[in-house]
């Protein structure tokens, strides 16, 4: 039983310091995440984090690798919902996963470089499964669309796919100062796409 008592505890402290580290990350950005800063954001002592994690770099992994593999289950959610609504709308939908989304993640992503946190931020997306499943998602959504009649069959949902997917992903990862449409704009850039491709009753 003390051990049982000794594993919770210990699972309920990762817990806690998880929850500090993505606070910390989200204020003040990714280089800002020490086990220092993390333990002064947790007030606690500064060894108590390394009780539960070797270091920075298995923090950030759990963190990507979490927030990923929730990404994945929220896009094969997207897919599955072809068939309903207007494909603008789901188009739009599945832009603000990425552009509204509040996480530290693709901060985490976003300010690499650092030779420690990359390998770490890198192992943990490809183990979620996210990336081999990201570049196909809008096209395995169209492909959906298309057997239901409401794409025409004419569209190369692959090549569809492939530049919304880039274009919204380059708008969830590039800094404050690239020039680029708001929600709205893209909402209406994705609209403007379905009417092209939908069949048309």
């Amino acid at each position: 039983m003390p051990v049982r008592r000794t594993a919770e505890a210990r699972q309920e402290l990762r817990t806690s310091l998880l929850d500090h580290a993505r606070r910390l990350i989200e204020r003040d950005g990714a280089a800002a995440l020490t086990m220092r800063a993390l333990a002064a954001e947790a007030g606690c002592a500064v060894g108590l984090p390394y009780k539960v994690f070797t270091g920075r770099e298995e923090i950030v992994a759990e963190l990507v690798g979490a927030e990923f593999r929730r990404l994945r289950r929220e896009f094969d959610a997207w897919v599955a919902s072809a068939g309903t609504g207007t494909v603008g709308g789901n188009l739009a939908r599945y832009a603000r996963i990425f552009v509204t989304a509040e996480t530290p993640v693709f901060r985490l992503v976003g300010e690499g470089g650092d030779a420690a946190l990359d390998p770490a931020v890198g192992a943990a997306a490809e183990s979620s499964g996210l990336l081999e499943s990201f570049g196909r998602t809008v096209a395995d959504y169209l492909a959906a669309e298309k057997r239901l009649g409401r794409v025409a069959d004419g569209v190369d949902e692959r090549a569809f796919g492939f530049l919304v997917t880039g274009a919204i992903h380059n708008l969830a990862t590039v800094g404050d100062g690239y020039p680029r449409p708001d929600l709205a704009g893209v909402e209406r850039h994705l609209h403007a796409v379905a009417e092209r491709i939908v069949v048309v009753s």
